[in-house]
């Protein structure tokens, strides 16, 4: 088992590395463009807050005091104001919290303005992620150790290989399908395994995604869907590329990427349940196990569908409270694109997994014929 886990390990070494390579000259050419020389630029460090004056200043301004944590300004002291309005509205600062500030430097590197720009919350968010690791390895074991592997090598896949490739002008539709793809068959191998078993999910998982895949493009086409559906899409007519995006087509790889998750997970959980029939069940046909496995399917289809739904929901539960707020129809409700989006997106990602159910039940009964001890 440890030499199997120290090559699965090596594995996702070499695919991290490949992925970082491939695109390394594009961080290089960003990297020329960032460092150009320029009259006045800005930085962003870590402050600590040493004191809070709320009497120095009228409509409701706060006189900060505070010193810097790193760069090259590090342990020098700054006051500035602070209004608790805008994106800061209900925003409590406290002494000694740490916040990020913004130095505004003149030509000759000197401090002309400090800027309170967000609260730091790094450190929480580290411990959250150190807990889930610790919870991974505790109960996954190898498996949870895997599974961590596989998560950086699909971190490192989309923002060094997807992302230059769009920045580049490659569609983002098809590069998306294509990554995704190598994405569930290496994940799929490193956690399950080169067998039966991971055949029978891979199988179902690439069905069910190209299933999603093709109704997302189809249904956004005809529905003239443009992909420019928040403030958030429109911010990036403002970056220093050339590229020209289509933000369809981001749009649509959105989708394809929320898709993966739920897919990869049916189909794991229905082929890990058949390979367990016949582990411990030899006399069972491949009907039977074929059965066995749609009605694990049945089941699942009913909750993760519903986890979809509510995961989009969630995610756009101010907008969906502001139109409710509003009185529109549901007929008005439906056309707008920034609800029909959240539909598509939740009923492709639906539609592909109940597709992933049958065939990956299929192909898992057919390779798990009967075997006699």
């Amino acid at each position: 088992m440890k030499k199997n886990l120290y090559k699965y390990i090596v594995l996702g070494i070499i695919y991290i590395a490949f992925s970082f390579i491939s695109s390394s000259h594009i961080c290089l050419a960003a990297a020329e463009i960032s460092s150009s020389p320029s009259e006045k630029q800005e930085k962003m460090v870590r402050a600590r807050i040493i004191s809070i004056d709320l009497q120095k200043h009228q409509n409701s301004a706060q006189s900060v005091e505070l010193i810097t944590l790193e760069g090259a300004h590090k342990q020098q002291r700054f006051v500035t104001s602070f209004y608790a309005t805008g994106i800061f509205y209900g925003i409590t600062l406290r002494e000694n919290g740490e916040v990020f500030v913004t130095l505004f430097l003149n030509g000759d590197g000197a401090v002309e303005k400090v800027s309170i720009t967000e609260i730091a919350r790094d450190k929480y968010m580290t411990y959250l992620l150190l807990g889930f690791i610790g919870l991974l390895v505790l109960i996954g074991g190898s498996k949870g150790i895997r599974a961590i592997l596989s998560l950086l090598a699909t971190y490192f896949a989309i923002i060094y290989v997807l992302f230059p490739l769009i920045l580049q002008g490659y569609d983002p539709t098809y590069i998306t399908i294509g990554l995704c793809s190598v994405i569930a068959i290496f994940t799929l191998l490193l956690v399950g395994g080169h067998n039966k078993k991971t055949f029978a999910a891979l199988i179902g998982t690439l069905c069910g995604l190209c299933a999603a895949a093709y109704l997302t493009i189809t249904i956004g086409d005809l529905a003239h869907f443009t992909g420019a559906i928040d403030e958030d899409s429109y911010l990036l007519e403002y970056l220093p590329q050339d590229s020209i995006f289509s933000y369809q087509g981001l749009f649509f790889a959105g989708i394809i990427i929320g898709s993966l998750g739920a897919v990869m997970d049916v189909s794991m959980s229905i082929a890990s349940a058949v390979n367990e029939l016949k582990e411990k069940t030899y006399s069972l046909s491949s009907f039977q196990l074929i059965k066995a496995g749609m009605n694990v399917g049945k089941d699942t289809i009913g909750t993760m569908a519903n986890t979809l739904i509510l995961a989009y929901t969630g995610g756009s539960i101010y907008m969906l409270l502001l139109l409710s707020a509003e009185n529109i129809s549901l007929h008005q409700l439906i056309n707008r694109e920034i609800i029909a989006s959240e539909i598509l997106r939740s009923m492709a990602g639906s539609i592909g997994l109940t597709i992933t159910v049958p065939i990956t039940a299929i192909v898992a009964g057919l390779l798990f014929q009967r075997q006699h001890p």
